[in-house]
């Protein structure tokens, strides 16, 4: 998962840089308010990739004395500010500009210089898209998820979910901006070029409040997906020396790595040393389909009914 997301990453980050030079020549050249809305939104994407590489980075330093669970939340934390990076800056500027445009309306000029530059952006945003939306399939298909929308609601990758909402809200932006300068074009209402920076700017803020929602869930500590809840119950109840689990609580410390912590009725005929062989033959299992888990156990009796 950290290679996949770290590929997503890097592709959009190359992808960016080039479309946000080339965006902003457009924008000087052509005096649009939309297409320097979307310049302002890939420098930022651009700075969100560098933030996201470096998240992932942190996040695989060794466990220490002052952080025994080790750095994984790394990850969580710099995708939130990525989020708010996407909030604050872009969407800000991108209403800004709209705004001045639509106090201070200016002719649009080298048209095709324009949509040479959506060209461009449609391409390789939609080559670093291609490689999110792989690898999320790929997460819906592991995870069991009923749909493509319900892994993104239930990812545990918030760096992949990252590169998937600014790559998508990037082709729309560039979309949006050249319908806006095609409608200008052809009537010389220069209103359609401010409104469209506008309503880009806004569309940035509201999916970064998604992205922010969905890390926040991760950084607080969210569980596993319902689908390793019940495999994991599948596999302890498995075992015939096991009465009843008691309790099951997980929590992801980073993409792929995660605390399970079990509380389990046992029969009573077990001496210690079956007891110790039980617990490592259900951690082997439980690693089995999460390779990096932390599995504590602990021997509970149920308490008589009240």
């Amino acid at each position: 998962m950290h290679h996949q997301s770290k590929k997503a990453v890097l592709a959009a980050l190359f992808g960016n840089l080039g479309i946000a030079i080339f965006k902003f020549v457009a924008a000087l050249f052509s005096g649009s308010s939309s297409m320097l809305a979307e310049a302002y939104h890939s420098v930022s994407d651009t700075f969100n990739q560098v933030l996201l590489l470096y998240g992932l980075k942190a996040s695989k330093k060794p466990a220490d004395k002052e952080h025994p669970f080790g750095h994984g939340k790394e990850q969580f934390f710099w995708s939130f500010i990525v989020a708010m990076i996407l909030f604050g800056i872009a969407g800000t500027l991108s209403i800004i500009e709209g705004y001045h445009k639509f106090r201070h309306p200016e002719p649009i000029k080298y048209i095709g210089l324009t949509y040479m530059a959506i060209a461009v952006a449609i391409i390789f945003d939609g080559l670093a898209l291609r490689i999110a939306v792989l690898n999320i399939k790929e997460e819906m298909k592991r995870e069991e998820h009923g749909s493509f929308l319900e892994t993104l609601r239930r990812s545990k990758d918030p760096t992949n979910l990252t590169v998937f909402v600014e790559d998508s809200l990037a082709i729309a932006g560039v979309l949006i901006a050249g319908v806006a300068i095609t409608i200008v074009h052809f009537t010389q209402s220069l209103i359609f070029d401010a409104i469209a920076s506008i309503f880009i700017g806004a569309m940035l803020m509201v999916f970064a409040l998604f992205l922010a929602f969905e890390t926040r869930m991760l950084l607080v500590g969210e569980a596993v997906t319902p689908y390793k809840r019940r495999k994991i119950l599948k596999i302890v109840k498995s075992f015939k020396e096991v009465i009843e689990v008691l309790s099951l609580k997980t929590m992801h410390l980073s993409s792929d790595e995660v605390l399970v912590a079990l509380e389990i009725d046992y029969k009573d005929d077990l001496v210690v040393g079956d007891l110790e062989q039980i617990n490592q033959d259900i951690e082997v299992k439980i690693k089995e389909i999460i390779p990096r888990a932390k599995v504590y156990l602990e021997a509970q009796k149920k308490p008589p009914p009240q």
